[in-house]
């Protein structure tokens, strides 16, 4: 294709225009190329990452000597591309494990930026979002790759090719269709749409590091050919075994000596699931099967028998354990102890957002007042003893080593079920408390319910940390946030959290009958009815 074997230089800067590298916008008018980083206003209109998919009028050919853009007609499989390529290289704190929700992800990312990506005569119809499921699905392991092997859930995807860019991805497909169609017109044998794709993205592409495919897919091979080597291979005779006067046999998990690092997870009783941590001991402490071969019978026992110990994709929803706590941390973080120092980048408004909001030294809560008294009293015979400096009250924007303590809390304090991943998308209304690596508070304000209304969807305080300030900074921080915009909220009417409201200006509209009856149990105590609030800017 003449778009892979053409060199081109960009009008404005002379320099070589490179497919992946550094592309660039071809004038509709001249029929010269422009470096997207050359063009007289900085970016292509909605500044998509990689998005060359625009007619250009360049500055000289123009009439009134401004840079005009159309946007292209794109495919859904355009889409797509497009915008997993920008949130892999511009919200990859998003990913897990560099896999994105089709629905959460990337389905909500084109709602957002519909305007932006399709032309204005292309409407949403009503099942919309079901197309990208199909076209991911359709373009399964040739342009898109499934994480279901690697996060233990479906719905996760990611780019087979994350180092190329969507217009090279399109331009690979469209000579791989011209193929195709020629083949089928001198009938010819036609092979699979992923055959044919490999073959033809190996002849267009010379940049042999630019075909690097996602890494993952060589970890999973890697990890599942080590956790084969993990299952305990139990043949055991139905002859030999009799319930009384049996041979005391050993029983021992066999393994081998190549997969060092899956022997020390499995030789650890607390990997196990509560079953099997009964009945296997680490491989020096060998457990006699006596009574487990005495009540057996010979309907219960097979001839061989396969039980795997340990699944090494199996995601863990802990709370701040350690590899949550040190992941992303430079190496200054991690010998200090602070949290993240570095910038945030907000996929919401693509700013960068300041690790703190705000570092409170002076505020003393009921808990560590409780804490101090301990101390003192366990050395109250060392006359030299001090207390030991207390750290700050840290207020930082939501990230993602913060969800699994916040979802805890959130299913063990309000309801379960409750999954806040979603406010990953938008940090910038978010307020999460901490006191050193403890969760103590937060809120969440989700934006753009309505065309100038914000909803204030959660907002906790932990017991013992209350009275104190936290969650009237908390809801200050948030009103800040929308400036120009109306806040609502629901509170139940039996909620002493509204006269904190009432302070900041909250008003309540009207009583919702029945709120909370399908979130709260029926045995819960608390009223199911609540105040809906609102402040009015």
């Amino acid at each position: 294709m003449e778009v892979f074997t053409e060199e081109k230089c960009c009008k404005y800067c002379e320099e070589k225009i490179e497919i992946c590298i550094s592309e660039g916008l071809e004038c509709t008018e001249c029929r010269k190329q422009v470096h997207l980083k050359c063009l007289k206003r900085g970016s292509v209109p909605g500044g998509l990452y990689g998005d060359v998919f625009f007619s250009l009028t360049c500055q000289e050919c123009s009439t009134d000597e401004m840079e005009l853009f159309t946007r292209m007609k794109l495919s859904w499989l355009q889409v797509i591309v497009l915008v997993l390529f920008h949130l892999q290289n511009k919200s990859p704190g998003l990913a897990r494990k560099g896999f994105f929700h089709w629905r959460h992800h990337v389905a909500k990312f084109i709602d957002k930026n519909w305007e932006i990506i399709f032309t204005s005569d292309v409407k949403r119809k009503k099942k919309w979002t079901g197309t990208i499921a199909g076209t991911l699905s359709h373009f399964s392991n040739y342009i898109f790759l499934s994480g279901t092997s690697v996060v233990n859930e479906t719905a996760f995807w990611t780019l087979m090719y994350p180092k190329l860019t969507p217009f090279a991805i399109s331009s690979i497909y469209s000579v791989m269709a011209v193929e195709k169609q020629q083949l089928k017109n001198k009938k010819e044998k036609v092979s699979s749409d992923a055959d044919l794709f490999n073959n033809t993205i190996f002849t267009c592409m010379k940049n042999v590091d630019l075909l690097q495919i996602f890494s993952s897919v060589q970890i999973v091979s890697d990890v599942k050919e080590d956790s084969n080597n993990t299952i305990i291979d139990m043949e055991c005779n139905q002859k030999d075994l009799k319930p009384k006067n049996s041979k005391r046999i050993s029983v021992q998990p066999q393994f081998e000596t190549s997969s060092k690092k899956m022997m020390k997870l499995v030789s650890s009783t607390a990997a196990f699931s509560n079953d099997l941590a009964t009945n296997f001991k680490p491989l020096d402490q060998p457990e006699k099967t006596d009574d487990i071969i005495s009540n057996a019978t010979k309907e219960d026992i097979t001839v061989k028998e396969f039980v795997k110990l340990l699944d090494p994709f199996c995601h863990y929803n802990t709370s701040l354990n350690n590899i949550s706590r040190m992941k992303g941390l430079t190496l200054h973080a991690k010998l200090t102890g602070g949290i993240r120092p570095e910038l945030i980048l907000s996929p919401y408004s693509e700013i960068y957002l300041k690790p703190y909001i705000r570092r409170d030294t002076e505020t003393f809560p009921v808990w560590l007042k409780l804490m101090a008294e301990v101390q003192l009293a366990g050395n109250k015979n060392d006359k030299q003893y001090h207390l030991p400096p207390r750290g700050p009250i840290d207020y930082t924007y939501i990230q993602p080593q913060h969800i699994p303590a916040i979802n805890s809390i959130c299913n063990q304090f309000f309801w379960p079920g409750i999954d806040l991943t979603e406010t990953l998308q938008y940090p910038d209304f978010s307020c999460v408390v901490l006191y050193k690596r403890l969760i103590i508070g937060f809120a969440f304000l989700v934006p753009d319910v309505n065309y100038t209304e914000n909803y204030l969807s959660f907002i906790f305080t932990r017991p013992y940390w209350r009275n104190c300030g936290i969650a009237k900074f908390m809801i200050y921080h948030l009103i800040q946030t929308s400036l120009g915009r109306d806040i609502t909220v629901h509170v139940s009417i039996n909620n002493p959290a509204l006269l904190l409201y009432q302070k900041f200006g909250f008003k309540v509209e009207n009583v919702v009958l029945g709120f909370y009856d399908k979130y709260l149990r029926s045995d819960v105590n608390d009223s199911k009815d609540a105040f809906f609030c609102r402040l009015e800017r």
